[in-house]
């Protein structure tokens, strides 16, 4: 049986702060480079949201995490650890997308994947109108749903994945006219 294997880098905003983050995931294993400390952890996830991290390096404690996503696509996450609720804000590669400044091309504007993932859920259909943050596509990636909205109202005139396809940060997903 084939372990599955990914790599996600990010950046995380905490406060006023900005950690270079990279995520190397082996099945229940994960590497985390976090401003340049490794931390080996082996992860699994009880229920949706909550996750019980044990640190591979010895002398550590399991800690459960809980995580809410964002209500909004671009909001911030709410990550409860222990007695604390910490805010952090997700820079992704291509996050500049997520934020509405999507790919011109001759046809209209480009909704591109704004991390390396799984599609889940193409929410729309080539001649569909949608208005500005209508979902259009739904990514998973590191056990994490994301839907990526329409950057304005139009019309889908492609789309370019489906259910189930693996894209690169990057990966153009749909145009809208």
């Amino acid at each position: 049986m084939a372990v599955e294997q990914s790599t996600t880098r990010t950046r995380v905003r905490i406060g006023d702060r900005l950690h270079e983050v990279a995520l190397e995931r082996r099945g229940s294993r994960v590497v985390a480079h976090v401003d340049g400390r490794e931390h080996r952890l082996s992860v699994h996830e009880s229920q949706r949201g909550v996750y019980s991290l044990l640190p591979l390096d010895g002398g550590g404690r399991s800690v459960e995490v809980r995580v809410a996503a964002p209500v909004q696509p671009g909001g911030d996450y709410r990550v409860g650890v222990r007695s604390r609720t910490i805010v952090a804000g997700i820079e992704m590669p291509g996050r500049a997308q997520q934020r509405g400044e999507r790919g011109e091309t001759g046809a209209g504007r480009v909704l591109k994947a704004v991390m390396p993932g799984r599609i889940v859920r193409v929410l729309v259909s080539a001649g569909d109108k949608v208005r500005r943050g209508q979902g259009i596509v739904v990514i998973e990636a590191m056990k994490m749903e994301n839907e990526l909205s329409a950057p304005r109202e139009g019309t889908v005139v492609r789309v370019l994945a489906s259910a189930g396809d693996r894209v690169e940060a990057g990966a153009e997903l749909a145009v809208i006219e």
